[in-house]
This record gives structure tokens, sequence and C-alpha cells, in this order.
């Protein structure tokens, strides 16, 4: 199942996904998961803005607690800062 609207980002840079044509069989984990390594500050933006910032977290979380999570060490520390401050600063 893929979302649209992850979709959409995919669409725009097609540099993010750049060893397949054919984006829309993408999970919305691996969406995210390309997003989050090589997108840009805006596109992450617009992820969190198609997802919400709940769904974002969520989707963050299934990723890092894989058995292999194939996001970059610099970017999922970041992330973990990242959305624990956010996450924790909105209940």
């Amino acid at each position: 199942m893929s979302n649209r609207g992850l979709n959409k980002i995919l669409q725009e840079d097609s540099s993010l996904v750049w060893y397949t044509k054919n984006t829309s069989n993408l999970s919305d984990e691996s969406v995210l998961e390309h997003i989050l390594n090589y997108g840009t500050w805006k596109q992450v933006q617009e992820a969190l803005g198609i997802l919400g910032l709940k769904g974002t977290v969520d989707l963050y979380h299934s990723i890092v607690n894989k058995p292999r999570c194939n996001l970059k060490p610099r970017v999922k520390y970041y992330f973990d800062l990242y959305f624990s401050y956010a996450f924790g600063n909105i209940n």
C-alpha cells in the first residue's frame, strides 16, 4: 500500500529513488525512508504535511524498529532527536 501524497514527492524528484522507474509500488515506509535519507528539508516538511506529525512519527518508528534499518546513522540520530522533541511538545 502506498500513499499517493508521498508518491507525489517522488514524482517531483525522481532522484530520490534512482534505481526504479515504477515508484507506485513502493510502500509508505520505503518512500519516507528515501525522503529522510536523500530528500531536502522542504520534502521532509511536505511529508510531515501529508502524513501529519503523529502519522510520520508512527511510520518512522516502524522503520527504525525493524531488524534492518536502512536509514543512515546520522539521519537516524537527527530524526530521533527531532521527533522526540517535536512529539514530546505536542502532547
